[in-house]
């Protein structure tokens, strides 16, 4: 991204001890620049005001959650499917250093593809809970994720920490 572009990102204000707090921990300090973007969205700001890095943590933050909560049954039935696997992430994680993320998600894009319209239908929770039953292939991708997700937080925390006046304005 130029940096036209990130100027008309918007760049929360976050300081250097906030920062400083939080560096022991990859969520923690993750949350701290989240924590501001939340802010943004509940004041009626529109996410297309955030640029592509501040996506790709929002996005990791959403499949992170619903994953470790439900698995990529729940990310797609939550609406989360379209800015997961149809936007660049992957390849935004792979830039990052979470390859081993960015693998699970292309295989899951495969899935995800292929059950596209059954697994975005509204559905009663009844339905929604045999959908596990039916569709078994995100199971070895979650199992998987559940095993690499500590040491790629990491990563992402660093890529966050060696470019962060991408994500944030720091006083």
């Amino acid at each position: 991204m130029n940096n036209m572009e990130n100027e008309k990102a918007f760049l929360p204000e976050i300081s250097r001890q906030d920062i400083e707090n939080a560096k022991d921990d990859a969520w923690k300090l993750i949350y701290v620049f989240l924590d501001k973007y939340f802010e943004m969205i509940e004041n009626g700001n529109i996410t297309g005001d955030f640029n592509e890095y501040q996506h790709t943590l929002l996005a990791y933050m959403y499949l992170d959650s619903q994953v470790c909560n439900g698995g990529f049954i729940q990310l797609i039935n939550n609406g989360y499917g379209g800015y997961i696997f149809d936007t660049p992430f992957s390849g935004y994680l792979k830039s990052w250093g979470a390859e081993k993320t960015a693998q699970i998600v292309d295989k899951a894009k495969e899935i995800y593809i292929k059950y596209q319209e059954e697994l975005e239908a509204e559905k009663e929770a009844e339905e929604f809970c045999g959908l596990y039953k039916k569709i078994t292939d995100f199971e070895p991708l979650e199992e998987e994720y559940y095993k690499i997700n500590d040491g790629e937080t990491e990563k992402i925390k660093e890529y966050v920490e060696n470019n962060i006046h991408n994500f944030a304005k720091i006083l």
